[in-house]
């Protein structure tokens, strides 16, 4: 059975709305700021301080929400280990 012009409709309509969907909740978790504690920072700093004082240094400031879900899959994985 081939798909009306309605059907076509409602599937472009569904998947525009899910990308739209997507492309929010993206933009929400690069926007959110980050939580880390004073001791986490400095411990997190500490921790790069073998790669660099520069590196060491960025560990003090902001950090994106990407960068935290990195440090977490590191933290997870030396677990693991």
């Amino acid at each position: 059975m081939a798909a009306t012009g309605s059907q076509n409709n409602n599937m472009l309509m569904t998947i525009l709305a899910v990308a739209v969907i997507a492309i929010i909740a993206v933009a929400a978790i690069f926007m959110m700021q980050d939580n880390r504690s004073s001791s986490e920072r400095v411990a997190d700093a500490v921790t790069a301080l073998p790669q660099g004082v520069d590196n060491a240094a960025n560990e003090l400031g902001d950090q994106s929400p990407a960068e935290n879900i990195e440090r977490n899959a590191e933290k997870a994985a030396e677990k693991v280990n």
